[in-house]
């Protein structure tokens, strides 16, 4: 007998308002400093046509989110998260291909993030990408929480 592949269970679609909620809870148990429901709302309420939101489904449940935006030859990854007890079954991973198909359309588009120095599992995961460590931001996410800007440029190739 096969085994299940959990991957292929899940839907890549564009947050709606009735995700807020299990959003927001995600984005609570992984962050620090969480984006606010007020931030979350205005974005779903005047969506942009550079910006996206998109959460990862299984069946009724939210178990994952991205949000990036795209403007002309360059994309940034703004979030990403899965909550604790849906890691390291491959949904960041999937959020990010699902992600990256949209943002790299374009072959010559360059792709930024940002990742905490202390968020080696989250480097891992980038690397495995092609993203590659092009400088740092100093207290980003908070006095003395640096970051690590990441590039995924045309000339590098996701493995």
């Amino acid at each position: 007998m096969a085994a299940r592949n959990p991957l292929q269970e899940l839907i890549f679609e564009p947050m709606q308002a009735d995700d807020l909620q299990q959003v927001l809870e995600i984005e609570n148990q992984c962050f620090e400093n969480p984006w606010s429901k007020t931030y979350f709302t205005l974005c779903l309420k005047r969506p942009r046509s550079y910006e996206y939101f998109y959460v990862a489904r299984r069946e009724d449940t939210v178990v994952g989110y991205i949000v990036f935006n795209i403007l002309h030859e360059e994309a940034h990854i703004l979030n990403i998260a899965v909550p604790p007890t849906y890691q390291r079954q491959g949904i960041g991973k999937y959020l990010l291909i699902s992600a990256l198909e949209m943002m790299q359309a374009d072959a010559e588009r360059e792709v930024f993030l940002e990742v905490a120095v202390s968020n080696l599992p989250a480097q891992y995961l980038y690397r495995q990408f092609g993203f590659r460590i092009c400088g740092i931001r100093k207290n980003y996410y908070g006095r003395y929480k640096d970051a690590y800007v990441f590039r995924k440029g045309a000339d590098t190739d996701a493995t």
